[in-house]
């Protein structure tokens, strides 16, 4: 993940510099010429000419990655689990090759411990322990960005006369996004989807030693790639990927250690979905497991026997981890988009102008 993070932004250093040195040469060869010597305000009414808007859409397909993925590493992601992400745009472009996009998108991300992984699949052995966790969840995630698009090949005019082939660009900015990570709670409890945030599963809010509740409002940094074709005078089309680099790792609601049962009070839910292993009864000895977990009985922080097994709630075991805290979670988005460039911003070019007075005549 460290490596895709340096890649892309070395890559955008290396875009920047080439757009930089395009730039100075076009600067250089329209000083050069006549109709500039005449008229040096030729060429910042040039640039004024390219400043206009665009509006548009894109449908997209969304995927996470964290704690409840089918392997531990960036590329498991299971596509089973690709779900819409829905957005709307403004771009106005300010460069040649440089423009500033605005969205607002809504999608959906989700994953479930005992989908992705089983005893058919692969790495069972390695991913016993996930599958007993039992865990699942889905969050809906809007988001609000800024974003600067930094096209790979210039365009040198106006709208129309933008390039008629494939425009490849980087993409990265800053965005906020609220999520809401929820899942459904068990039939003891009615089964429906329960927000798992308020309920502090990790021991937030409920304990000093646990923390606070993480913030349902969120940072992120996009960076992507895309390549755009112009399908009209003023429509383009482009296919777009991007990664979002987060700084939470609760997307899931997963991230640290199990906790003692007895600290959730008379919060039963909250008990409940903070450890799933043994829910409705589960017999750990018909999960297919290559090994057998035994069960450790504890008095809690209420005073309550609590039941559950070997490193899910009890500290005196080193792999008694629900999540692993040290990678946040992962956010990647592709999708298609459609722009539109609005009317009514540009004035006629020079060329146009002439010919429009001879025909006139």
């Amino acid at each position: 993940m460290k490596f895709i993070i340096r890649f892309l932004f070395i890559l955008l250093l290396v875009a920047a510099f080439v757009s930089v040195q395009e730039a100075e040469a076009q600067l250089i060869e329209q000083r050069e010429n006549p109709k500039f010597k005449q008229n040096p305000k030729h060429t910042w009414s040039w640039f004024n000419r390219k400043k206009y808007w665009s509006i548009g859409a894109s449908i997209n397909a969304m995927n996470y990655f964290g704690d409840i993925v089918p392997q531990p590493y960036f590329t498991s992601m299971d596509l089973g689990y690709t779900r819409p992400n829905f957005a709307i745009h403004a771009q106005k472009r300010y460069r040649p090759n440089f423009s500033m996009r605005y969205s607002l998108s809504w999608g959906r991300v989700k994953g479930d411990d005992t989908t992705n992984i089983g005893p058919n699949k692969p790495r069972w052995e390695h991913n016993q322990f996930r599958y007993i966790r039992n865990l699942r969840f889905r969050n809906d995630i809007l988001e609000l960005s800024a974003m600067g698009v930094l096209d790979l090949v210039s365009n040198r005019g106006t709208f129309y006369q933008r390039p008629k082939r494939v425009v490849p660009y980087l993409v990265s900015g800053l965005a906020i996004f609220r999520h809401n990570p929820k899942a459904r709670a068990p039939e003891a409890f009615g089964g429906g989807w329960v927000a798992l945030q308020p309920l502090g599963t990790e021991g937030q809010g409920y304990a000093e030693e646990y923390g606070k509740k993480y913030s349902l409002w969120q940072v992120a940094i996009p960076m992507g790639f895309g390549m755009r074709y112009r399908i009209g005078t003023r429509w383009d089309l482009a296919f777009e990927i991007s990664y979002r680099k987060l700084f939470t790792d609760y997307i899931d609601d997963v991230s640290r250690k199990y906790v003692d049962l007895g600290i959730f009070g008379d919060n039963d839910l909250a008990r409940a979905m903070s450890d799933r292993s043994l829910e409705g009864g589960r017999r750990i000895d018909q999960l297919g497991l290559t090994f057998r977990p035994n069960f450790y009985t504890y008095i809690g922080a209420d005073g309550r026997v609590y039941r559950t097994l070997e490193g899910f709630g009890n500290e005196q075991y080193e792999d008694n981890i629900r999540g692993n805290y040290r990678d946040k979670d992962v956010l990647i988005i592709a999708g298609i988009h459609l722009m539109y460039i609005v009317p009514g911003q540009v004035r006629c070019p020079e060329p146009f102008k002439k010919r429009f007075r001879r025909h006139r005549l």
